[in-house]
This record gives structure tokens, sequence and C-alpha cells, in this order.
């Protein structure tokens, strides 16, 4: 009796193991979270104190609102606006990552922004700070001014790109500036002559 016992015990566990291990996969897709809308060639307008922050334009923008995310890429557009509602910096980028409850956006793939006095900034990731309305990278960057083109990380910047920092900066720098100055090849002091100093890498590192 106890052999008869226990031989049916055996089966009826092999049994269950082998439904549990016949059990179908489930499905990846079902782990997948799918954003709550989906748009193409979309604009976002941005607000801080009812005014105006940012306008954001991208080739497509998904909204997961649990995460209060916005993911955008197939090329991205981001004009900023200072406190006063006046138009400072236009960037561009691959692709970016905009976080609906701080207004903070994140830029990455080839970033530039060029601000409306001139200065022209290039990195692979650019961080947008709504609240201090700063730019800020810590990959490497490239600004350029209306004399200078310097190199380096850790940069941090206003909206305007006029008051800036580089906590790393590489010591590689490019000037070109005209000068007067009498030489052979410019005897007239009147006509001036462009002194080059460059120690520029060839490219963005």
């Amino acid at each position: 009796m106890n052999r008869i016992f226990w031989f049916a015990l055996a089966t009826a566990a092999l049994i269950a193991s082998c439904a549990e291990l016949q059990q179908p996969p489930s499905d990846p897709a079902e782990s997948v979270e799918l954003p709550e809308q989906e748009l193409y060639d979309a604009t976002i307008t941005f607000y801080q104190e009812d005014k105006l922050s940012s306008i954001l334009q991208a080739g497509r923008i998904r909204k997961f609102e649990k995460k209060q995310t916005i993911l955008m890429d197939s090329g991205i557009i981001v004009d900023f606006f200072d406190e006063n509602g006046r138009h400072a910096t236009s960037l561009w980028a691959d692709s970016g990552r905009a976080d609906e409850r701080t207004r903070d956006l994140l830029a990455s793939g080839h970033v530039i922004a060029i601000s409306d006095s001139g200065q022209r900034l290039e990195s692979s990731v650019l961080r947008w700070d709504q609240k201090t309305r700063r730019i800020i990278s810590d990959a490497p960057v490239k600004i350029a001014t209306l004399t200078d083109t310097i190199y380096g990380s850790g940069f941090v910047s206003d909206q305007h790109l006029k008051n800036w920092t580089i906590e790393r900066p590489e010591g590689k720098t490019f000037r070109e500036r005209p000068r007067t100055v009498l030489s052979p090849a410019s005897p007239d002091p009147s006509i001036p002559i462009t002194e080059t100093d460059s120690t520029a890498p060839d490219s963005l590192p």
C-alpha cells in the first residue's frame, strides 16, 4: 500500500513539473511600456511663472504620463527665452529627453547651440536646467566666440552663452584676429593683417 502511495505521489509531482515547464513564455511586448501619446512633427511650449521659457520641436515626440517624461527623436530644435520672454538661444540635436515636472531638458547626439549674440556651442550632450536657466555639459565641448574657440569639459553657461565657465579646459585655443602691424607683407600701417595663434585639435574630442 505504501509503495502504491509513494508511486502515485511521485507521478503527480512529475506531471506537475512537466506542466510547469510546458507553459509558454510571456510575450516580451507585454513588459514594454508604451507611450500614452505619440506625435510626429510636433511642437511643445514650456512656461515658467506664466512666461514663455522654451519652444520644442521634434520629428517624433513620445509622452509617458506615469513617468512624466517626454522622449524626442528624429531631430529636435529648441528655442530658449530669457526671463523677459525674449529669444536667447537656439539648439539643434539628434534626440532628447524632457522632464514634465521640472521642465529640464537633455539633448544628445550631435548638439549645436547658437545664441543671438553669435556664440556657438558644440557637444555630444547638453542639459538645460529650467530652475537656474543654465546650459550644462560634463561632456567635451567646443565654444566659439567672436575671437576664440575653446575646448574643454565641465561647461556651465547662462541661456545667452555670454557668462560661461569651463571647469576642465584643455588649454587648446584658436584665435584669429586682425592686427595693425608693420611687416614686409603690409608696410602700410593702415592695412591690417591677420595674426593666427592656433593650438586647437583637428576635431572635437
